[in-house]
């Protein structure tokens, strides 16, 4: 059985701190570099910073919210639909980030019984239990236990 508290290393994961040169994110996302200068100049983009020189550095998350731009874009939105539905999708992503950078404490995973359980934080109506969500079968569920 696998045992790894992820907490702090989820807690530290600096998305806004981690950028890609303008580059790297046409790569990863198949949009051209000269389509990223203009989804900047028309605002459905930010620029992380220039760097020396004037080269565009970007978010891990402006690299994510492209993507998804990329994709909506081939599945038939305009642009100025696609960067609406990508900026919604941003903010559910953001408040998973959000829920999950508080509440997670703890993971556990069988590999061998393909069974994990995390740890999700006290459980507000009685701080000496912990919420804790598990999966059995495919499944999830949810249960009380002790906070430890």
């Amino acid at each position: 059985m696998l045992k790894e508290n992820f907490a702090k290393f989820m807690k530290k994961m600096p998305l806004d701190e981690m950028v890609l040169g303008i580059g790297d994110v046409a790569r990863v996302t198949g949009v051209s570099q000269s389509q990223l200068r203009y989804w900047e100049r028309k605002g459905y983009i930010q620029t992380s910073e220039l760097a020396d020189g004037g080269n565009r550095k970007f978010t891990y998350k402006t690299a994510l919210q492209v993507k998804q731009i990329k994709m909506l874009l081939d599945e038939g939105y305009t642009l100025v639909s696609a960067v609406a539905r990508a900026r919604k999708r941003g903010v559910y992503a953001e408040t998973l980030r959000s829920f999950f950078e508080e509440r997670f404490n703890a993971i556990t995973v069988d590999d061998d019984q393909h069974e994990a359980t995390i740890d999700l934080g006290v459980f507000d109506p009685d701080p000496s239990q912990h919420l804790i969500a598990y999966r059995r079968a495919d499944q999830w569920h949810f249960r009380l236990g002790p906070a430890e």
